[in-house]
């Protein structure tokens, strides 16, 4: 059932834009109608998944990195129109951005946020494109999920899908997975064996951690990029193949070029188009949407509670660590429960002490350095072991709420909500003991 969005509002972006908050009634389902504003004028039709935007005079507008005149907007995405962003409105709060249509048989990557939702939309608009394509993100964010979406959205999903784990490979064996072998080409190649080039041919090949690859093999895949020629190991005979790479890491590749352990004219040939997934902490609705599914998938429910405790965690594992977190807090709870409540998820408060000594370690190791949080006093209880840890975070930026969110992990909405559940005085966040 496709979402009730009923207005489109115009939010100024720009300190010249004109502040007059104007709202512009979306047309019933497959009608058309004119919008007029005094910066932007167009022709909007309603479709079942989208508004289709037809710009008049000089008008345009922009859907993420694309400058338009005319145009799909899907429903719930904000795009923008000369100063203004624009916003869809609903009357109700269920109202979420549509999704593309998900091919059948293969794992859906599932959010609702509007950051999810454009990491969709935007891999759909890539799959559409012949260029390899390049996706970031952190480990668990499910960036396979989507090199798989990518490749069934494609012309190309009647051929193969291969994946291939680069850092999984000892490095003597790389080339050989990469590019197969020929019998007798070293110990214990008793037969010959295709690589994940070959095997990938007319299809795509998800090359994932990329990052590493050594450099000798980075020179034999850009000349594959190059041509399309294959040498596999022993052999003297080359053999071509036509296959679309889809390459992620879950570090930056950006800063592997800096150290010179990436090539950088390899780089450019895989990140044609880069598709970046942000952290699960930072899309505060789809936590919620995940973690409602997965417990609902075990016949459980979660409590008030322990949604704000999953809400406030900073989920460094994110969709993965997520679903375990389910998964361990109702494979401990009591099999006639069907609520989980905050305290089956207590757990999770000794993780974060953990992960928020991590980052402090690795904020004072820094070149820059950076704000550190002391460890928990021995003896708190959970609440206690929470607060404390806010408290420190405060004290440790000055009672900057934004750089606390970020030295925790965690959304600056979450910052508000744990200082009111709290009940942290003002004074406690700059004193220093």
């Amino acid at each position: 059932m496709n979402p009730t969005f009923t207005h489109l509002e115009f939010v100024p972006i720009d300190s010249y834009a004109r502040r007059d908050g104007f709202h512009w009634e979306i047309p019933e389902l497959g009608h058309s109608q004119t919008l007029k504003h005094p910066e932007f004028e167009a022709v909007v039709t309603h479709q079942a998944q989208s508004l289709e935007i037809q710009a008049s005079g000089q008008s345009s507008f922009s859907w993420g990195d694309l400058r338009l005149r005319q145009g799909a907007i899907p429903l719930g995405l904000p795009f923008s129109a000369g100063p203004y962003e624009v916003r869809f409105v609903s009357l109700n709060d269920e109202a979420h951005p549509v999704t593309p249509p998900m091919p059948p048989q293969v794992p859906h990557w599932l959010a609702k946020s509007i950051e999810g939702v454009e990491v969709l939309w935007f891999a759909h608009r890539v799959a559409g494109t012949p260029l390899n394509v390049y996706v970031g993100g952190e480990t668990g964010v499910g960036k396979e999920v989507i090199a798989r979406l990518i490749h069934e959205w494609s012309d190309r999903n009647p051929g193969p899908f291969v994946t291939l784990n680069c850092g999984a490979i000892a490095s003597g064996l790389a080339e050989s997975e990469l590019f197969g072998h020929v019998k007798g080409a070293f110990t214990g190649a008793e037969s010959s064996r295709m690589g994940a080039l070959q095997q990938a041919h007319r299809g795509t090949l998800f090359l994932d951690e990329i990052g590493d690859l050594s450099l000798d093999l980075q020179v034999k895949l850009l000349r594959f990029l190059e041509n399309g020629e294959i040498r596999p190991v022993g052999s003297d005979r080359t053999s071509h193949a036509e296959v679309r790479v889809v390459c992620a890491t879950h570090k930056k590749l950006e800063d592997k070029l800096h150290d010179g352990t990436f090539r950088t004219d390899l780089y450019f040939r895989l990140a044609s188009l880069k598709v970046e997934i942000p952290p699960l902490r930072e899309r505060p609705i789809d936590i919620e949407f995940l973690s409602a599914r997965f417990s609902r998938d075990l016949g459980k429910v979660l409590d008030p509670a322990a949604r704000r405790r999953l809400r406030a965690y900073p989920w460094p594992g994110n969709v993965r660590e997520l679903k375990h977190a389910i998964e361990r807090a109702a494979g401990m709870s009591e099999a006639i429960r069907d609520i989980l409540t905050e305290r089956d998820f207590d757990f999770l408060v000794k993780q974060t002490l953990a992960h928020f000594q991590v980052r402090a370690r690795e904020a004072a190791d820094s070149p820059t350095g950076g704000p550190e949080i002391s460890g928990s006093p021995a003896g708190l209880s959970i609440a206690h072991m929470e607060r404390h840890l806010l408290v420190e975070a405060l004290r440790s930026t000055s009672g900057n709420r934004k750089e606390a969110a970020k030295l925790l992990g965690v959304g600056r909405s979450t910052i508000f909500e744990m200082l009111k559940r709290h009940r942290i005085r003002r004074e406690e966040r700059y004193h220093v003991a």
